[in-house]
């Protein structure tokens, strides 16, 4: 199956010229294969002459993760237990960042294959130190986390109104159709709600479309000091991705890479 055609994406301020092919075979889990296949075309800004053709899921891992340390770095006031739900490339991708950017002392996981949590744990374990704990069920996963990263192929809610911290922020990077749920109605209307874009989530967004939940705002308001950051209560972002990621971080991998040739 393959997603909607997309558009060039231009970034003026970051000389980024990209274009982003995506396919999405939900079956190829069961064949130990990525569910989506992507590519990004890099042009040249000045000529519309392509210059490199890039992994677009390595990319796109990468600059999801880096929105959702953004929105933790200002909605959530401890950062030390992180929840994950979901073991593919994207808790992997989400892991890594935070572990980088934040002082985590203890990771819980769940999944519903219970191997791909114990496999995800294990090479936490081995490349960070950190202590890991393995859950058979998603509340007690969550119950002392700060931070919960939700990443999964949910097409209904896994995440829901259980006992959780107070001031718990929530990173909701699955369920990216209009059909899809990771998170629950309840737990979506009891949460100040973030999104990347408000165009597209109440589009795209199942977890936005189906609760009927209100948007406080985008977490680019909150970066521009244009809406509040609120650490008090729960704090749900909800990710979808926006194409300007994708082309400034193509961008910015590929201008490194030149760099280190000249090395």
């Amino acid at each position: 199956m393959l997603d909607p055609p997309q558009q060039k994406t231009y970034v003026q301020s970051r000389n980024a010229l990209a274009c982003k092919l995506v396919t999405f075979y939900p079956n190829n889990s069961a064949k130990n294969i990525d569910t989506h296949m992507a590519s990004i075309l890099l042009f040249d800004e000045t000529s519309g002459m392509p210059i490199a053709i890039m992994d677009g899921e390595v990319i796109t891992a990468m600059r999801t993760a880096a929105v959702s340390a953004i929105a933790t770095k200002y909605l959530a006031e401890k950062k030390e237990v992180l929840a994950v739900l979901g073991s593919g490339v994207q808790a992997r991708a989400h892991i890594e960042a935070f572990v980088k950017l934040f002082t985590i002392k203890k990771i819980n996981i769940w999944n519903h294959r219970s191997n791909g949590a114990e496999q995800l744990a294990k090479h936490v374990s081995a490349s960070f130190g950190i202590e890991v704990q393995v859950f058979a069920d998603v509340e007690s996963c969550v119950v002392e986390a700060d931070v919960i990263i939700a990443a999964t192929f949910s097409t209904e809610p896994i995440l829901k109104e259980c006992s959780m911290k107070p001031g718990v922020h929530i990173n909701s990077v699955g369920a990216p159709r209009p059909q899809w749920q990771e998170l629950s109605k309840e737990l979506m209307n009891n949460s100040v709600v973030y999104v990347d874009s408000v165009v597209s989530a109440t589009q795209e967004s199942g977890d936005v479309i189906k609760s009927g939940a209100e948007i406080y705002g985008e977490i680019g308001q909150v970066v521009l000091g244009k809406k509040k950051a609120e650490t008090t209560r729960r704090t749900v972002f909800k990710s979808l991705g926006l194409a300007l990621e994708d082309a400034v971080s193509a961008r910015l991998v590929f201008d490194i890479m030149e760099q280190k040739k000249q090395i």
